[in-house]
């Protein structure tokens, strides 16, 4: 796990934030599974609250982000994490962000196998009031190095 910024912040702070980053990775478990709620309990529900998966464009405000969520996870069933690599976290007393691969397994529609899922995911959580919440989420694909032709459009 990488250090925090301790001397930006109370020990309360640091570990409202933590606890945040923790509760959300034990939610997946329930995503992966099918079941977007535990980590939309996460999400931040102002306007400006913004998801970008790898499904699909940038989506804008809770309800489109929490559709979002939706139509990810029931295309999961049976998923477990297989496990999560913190590549970075920072944060002071409002706002803080960390840069993680998530490896997990799910089975997919039309399939019995597990198939084995790896994303490169940044998140920035903000603090709302007592409570720590996402205001955004990326999460692709890419976990390995690649050649400038792989993002090239046709």
């Amino acid at each position: 796990m990488c250090p925090n910024a301790t001397n930006e912040r109370s020990t309360t702070t640091r570990v409202g934030f933590d606890d945040a980053i923790e509760g959300y990775r034990r939610a997946l478990d329930s995503f992966v599974k099918g079941d977007p709620r535990p980590v939309l309990e996460y999400y931040s529900q102002r306007d400006d609250v913004t998801l970008a998966n790898p499904l699909g464009p940038p989506r804008l405000g809770y309800a489109d982000v929490a559709a979002a969520a939706a139509e990810g996870a029931a295309m999961l069933r049976d998923g477990s994490i297989m496990g999560i690599e913190e590549v970075s976290r920072y944060s002071t007393p409002d706002l803080g962000y960390v840069v993680q691969i998530e490896r997990t397994q799910a089975r997919l529609p039309g399939s019995e196998d597990m198939a084995r899922i790896a994303l490169r995911v940044t998140m920035i959580l903000r603090r709302e009031g007592a409570a720590w919440k996402v205001a955004h989420r990326h999460a692709d694909p890419i976990t390995t190095p690649r050649l400038i032709s792989t993002v090239v459009e046709s």
